[in-house]
């Protein structure tokens, strides 16, 4: 437990200052660590997917395309018809890649064909919309992570204390329903309060509930997602990166989740 709040309060500091100073000539800061973070989350989640196994040369390529897609979104989504017409080629580029692979290599297979295509994705997508946040509004990353780490928080205490009924047995035998519940209803609310005095969305409070309702369950469904993918092959966490909380994927897999549908909201609505 010590080791976890030390680990913790280290982390907070330095994603605190990053947000903090990483806007204008050191926007660069912020938008780094996000690609960074996707990079090391790539690597994690191709170990996981080769546990037990030998990781061979090829499973490299897609950590290479995390960091390239991850790379080209932050430089480029300023112009959003630019950026679509990037992401495009980079799909088709993706496509024809997987496809060379799978049609020259004896020893790849379908299902490393779809596991390259989901690393890229899964473990991309969240830090990129964290990027997008923050060089939108410092309040949106600020709102984002109350969303995601109160309702976590709160899950957890609520589920230890009046747990009673499993929320996904085969998945985390220690989530409650009670729980979930307890977290999805004080997290939204802090958030909503956040961003309603902060005057963050040009929306009504009741919109801006319902937006964090949906965010917060968002975040729990990236929660149970990211621990299914363990349970399947068996491992407790993802890697030791952050000693007491796991890997990168470990300790952000709720708020990617959350990110992506808030950046969406936001281009859309906002």
């Amino acid at each position: 437990m010590k080791q976890r709040v030390i680990t913790g309060t280290i982390l907070i500091i330095v994603l605190g200052l990053l947000i903090y100073f990483g806007e204008g000539q050191l926007e660069f800061l912020f938008s780094g660590f996000c690609v960074l973070l996707s990079i090391l989350a790539a690597h994690e989640f191709m170990k996981m997917s080769r546990h037990g196994l030998t990781f061979r040369w090829f499973d490299a390529i897609p950590i290479v395309l995390t960091g390239a897609f991850s790379i080209m979104s932050v430089l480029s989504y300023d112009i959003l018809m630019v950026y679509f017409i990037y992401v495009f080629r980079f799909l088709v580029g993706l496509i024809l890649i997987e496809t060379i692979l799978f049609v020259s290599i004896r020893e790849f297979t379908r299902q490393d064909f779809g596991n390259h295509i989901l690393t890229v994705f899964y473990t991309s997508l969240g830090f990129i919309a964290f990027a997008y946040l923050r060089k939108s509004n410092i309040n949106l990353i600020i709102y984002l992570l109350l969303v995601a780490m109160v309702t976590d928080m709160f899950a957890y205490f609520i589920g230890i204390k009046f747990g009673r009924h499993r929320l996904a047995e085969h998945i985390s035998p220690k989530k409650s329903i009670e729980g979930a519940v307890g977290g999805l209803v004080i997290g939204s609310v802090v958030a909503t309060i956040f961003a309603f005095y902060t005057e963050l969305f040009s929306i009504g409070f009741v919109a801006i509930l319902g937006l964090s309702v949906f965010l917060s369950a968002v975040s729990q469904s990236g929660d149970l997602i990211a621990s299914k993918f363990k349970r399947e092959v068996g491992i407790k966490d993802y890697s030791n990166l952050f000693p007491g909380h796991g890997g990168v994927l470990d300790r952000f897999d709720s708020s990617m989740f959350a990110a992506i549908f808030l950046m969406i909201a936001y281009i859309i609505f906002m």
